[in-house]
């Protein structure tokens, strides 16, 4: 038994089964090939060898190989209908968190579809193989074909992960952008456009002064306040901005300080921090910051 899957029992035999079976651990090929399948037909039918159930064998093993080869064709179903799913989701693409997201999701199932198609399909020929042996007959499916899919990949799963790749570059390009990063965040109820462009613009020019290069501006791209407001400063100006959305699905309440963690931890060293207001995500990019020994300006909220 591999690690992974000893680690999986050994949390159930302690805390119980907490996980969906889409959770668990796959067996290895060794332990589909020997330890379920060979052993299985071992256990089944060598009591029936030389009894009155011989001619049991013949059709029970038949019957037994081809339902592991129909559910084997099930899942291949499964995957070619998540697979069309992610081609959809695909050319429906439009930059959005939540197309961003389903894709995710709908890549993550067509790999887990595609892992127990492949272990079904690896049962399914062992099955096929231990027919032969118990039977000395050639073994054909009941319906549909033996012909083997191991190693399929269909071509929305492999079109899924090239876009995925990439996705992933293009989020990499973004870091390699001429300039000099400055972190952003404030509070989500902030209304003073002037005040926000006119504080960019001495950063701005300080940026140039100190490091001889433009700023290029970081923050979570909320659609409200202080993000909103900078977003707008940076495209009036072409001032490059790279976007760090919180993913409030896999983080939940955390994932703007994941956010901000991200800022922080780019290859590109921040030339400094200015937060606007006092939310408890801006006050932790601040201190952050100055924990790492990056300058961070604080800005009050103009007094109404």
């Amino acid at each position: 038994m591999n690690d992974k899957t000893s680690t999986a029992y050994d949390t159930i035999e302690l805390f119980g089964l907490t996980e969906t079976a889409d959770d668990l651990p796959i067996p290895s090929d060794d332990e589909l090939r020997d330890a379920i399948m060979r052993e299985t037909f071992e256990a089944l039918f060598s009591g029936m060898v030389n009894t009155g159930l011989h001619r049991e064998i013949e059709p029970i093993a038949h019957g037994l190989a081809s339902l592991i080869f129909r559910r084997r064709n099930a899942a291949d179903k499964a995957l070619t209908a998540h697979s069309d799913t992610l081609r959809g989701l695909i050319r429906a693409e439009d930059g959005s968190e939540i197309v961003t997201m389903q894709i995710e999701d709908t890549q993550a199932k067509a790999d887990r579809a595609r892992d127990l198609r492949d272990a079904l399909d690896l049962m399914a020929e062992t099955a096929a193989q231990c027919y032969e042996l118990q039977t000395g007959a050639a073994f054909l499916p009941a319906a549909g074909g033996r012909r083997s899919r191991m190693s399929h990949l269909s071509g929305a799963v492999f079109e899924a992960r090239q876009w995925l790749e990439t996705h992933e570059r293009q989020q990499a390009a973004q870091f390699e952008i001429e300039g000099t990063p400055l972190a952003l965040a404030g509070d989500r109820d902030w209304s003073d456009h002037t005040y926000i462009w006119d504080t960019l613009d001495k950063i701005r020019v300080r940026f140039r002064d100190s490091y001889a290069s433009d700023l290029i501006l970081y923050h979570k791209a909320d659609r409200k306040g202080v993000d909103a407001i900078a977003a707008a400063w940076a495209r009036s100006r072409n001032v490059p901005q790279v976007t760090f959305q919180p993913n409030w699905r896999a983080f939940g309440k955390a994932a703007g300080f994941k956010a901000i963690d991200q800022m922080l931890d780019t290859p590109k060293p921040l030339g400094g921090v200015v937060i606007f207001g006092s939310t408890g995500i801006a006050l932790n990019l601040a201190d952050k910051a100055e924990a790492k020994g990056i300058k961070a300006m604080r800005i009050e909220k103009p007094k109404t």
